[in-house]
């Protein structure tokens, strides 16, 4: 399967799924669709932080836990949601155990769930031995989010439609990201709500298209880009819009908001310029994290 390393053997008993957190490069809202999702063009990145999963075969039911008190670990969960739903589309009888450790923070924008929800698809996939093919386990992932079908292929890829229709596209290969995330959560279905379609820039055909020669030519090309979400999240939520402005300010090649927030990335090409920039928001109550780009955001492993 193209999105996902692997590492095991298929007698396992129990796997460990690490996956990555994502980045919108670029983001532009089109319009509403009339079955009430809307249209988008978007350039996603995995990036390495990491949430773990442990996966064990139990007798029956599904288990969820989680380290992460903020988060509901019941059927609520997509982890939770993702584990029935294969097991319903395969028949599959028995039970699954499902431990979370989670380092990527919720309500971010960095896909933390989704991304969980395909660790679980994929995990479950390798240890029951169910034999799907990765178009499968994407149409089990878009019933539960539009960001699954992107972790299921697991690559730098440009996202249409409701962000499912993704073509594979050269991403990141080198530089540093710098994540900084306030103490704030701003909900998806409140992101569209505010947003003003006819009042974006929309048209961001050439704009994608400048950032994606101008990545090849990363850390010497200038980068710009483009988030739909950016007006009305900073206008509500100042915080946020105080972090872009100190990313912008201090060097970032490119610095933007991720989906519809609230985490903000700066990209630089210099690990010493990163660290010191990550200097300017420690001790200030934010979640902050220095990543690498990567080029796969599920890798299985064998535990036992």
């Amino acid at each position: 399967m193209r999105g996902v390393t692997r590492n095991m053997p298929s007698s396992s008993k129990q796997v460990k799924v690490r996956t990555a957190a994502k980045i919108n490069l670029f983001l532009d809202v089109l319009g509403l669709r009339e079955d009430g999702y809307h249209e988008i063009e978007t350039f996603l990145q995995p990036v390495g932080l990491w949430d773990e999963l442990s996966i064990r075969r139990v007798e029956s039911g599904i288990e969820l836990t989680g380290n992460d008190p903020a988060i509901p670990w019941d059927r609520e969960n997509l982890c939770y949601r993702a584990a029935e739903a294969i097991m319903d589309r395969t028949g599959r009888r028995g039970g699954v155990r499902i431990s979370v450790v989670k380092r990527i923070p919720h309500g971010a924008g960095l896909g933390g769930g989704s991304s969980d929800a395909a660790a679980v698809l994929l995990g479950l996939n390798e240890l029951l031995e169910l034999g799907l093919e990765e178009d499968e386990l994407i149409e089990i992932g878009l019933s539960l989010g539009s960001d699954v079908p992107f972790f299921i292929r697991g690559g730098p890829a440009v996202g249409r439609g409701r962000g499912e229709i993704l073509e594979r596209a050269n991403g990141l290969e080198k530089g540093w990201i710098l994540i900084v995330k306030p103490d704030i959560t701003v909900s998806t279905s409140w992101a569209y709500r505010n947003l003003k379609i006819g009042l974006t820039r929309g048209g961001g055909k050439a704009t994608l298209g400048q950032l994606i020669e101008g990545l090849k030519r990363f850390p010497e090309a200038e980068l710009t880009t483009w988030n739909s979400f950016t007006e009305p999240v900073t206008k509500s939520f100042p915080e946020i819009g105080a972090i872009l402005a100190t990313l912008r300010h201090s060097g970032a090649i490119l610095s933007s908001m991720s989906g519809s927030g609230s985490a903000c990335f700066g990209i630089f090409g210099e690990q010493g310029r990163v660290a010191e920039v990550h200097r300017l928001f420690t001790g200030k109550g934010l979640f902050t994290g220095i990543v690498r780009p990567v080029d796969r955001a599920v890798v299985l492993l064998h535990t036992e």
